[in-house]
């Protein structure tokens, strides 16, 4: 029953934003994030890149209602989507590049190169 609760819980108390399917690949010298951002315009999408966080906000062109209806009845209003992924390795944000096609979001964000080249005297 305890959790039946928290999964309830958590379907139904995002305070208005749902959290987009994404996937994080490691190309070795960079971190490619696809979200998955469907009833959303580019003008609509805000990325914060941090040089260990990647946040996204995306408002919804329009909003998607979902109601249960059984021994509880709830109705909730999704708006938009948000969520924060913490990286594995640190990254350098002012190299970062986004694209928007399809209500598909791709990041590119490179990873502070570690390799130093030392000249031989």
């Amino acid at each position: 029953m305890k959790v039946e609760k928290k999964i309830t819980e958590a379907a139904w108390g995002q305070n208005g934003n749902l959290e987009p399917l994404f996937e994080l690949e490691d190309t070795g010298d960079a971190f490619l994030v696809t979200f998955d951002l469907p009833r959303v315009k580019k003008e609509n999408v805000e990325i914060n890149v941090t040089d260990d966080t990647v946040e996204i906000v995306a408002k919804m062109s329009e909003a998607v209602c979902w109601e249960r209806w059984g021994s509880i009845q709830k109705r909730i209003t999704f708006q938009s989507f948000r969520k924060q992924i913490r990286l594995p390795e640190l990254i350098n944000p002012k190299d970062a590049s986004a694209s928007f096609k399809h209500g598909i979001l791709r990041l590119v964000m490179p990873k502070i190169r570690k390799k130093v080249f030392i000249n031989i005297e």
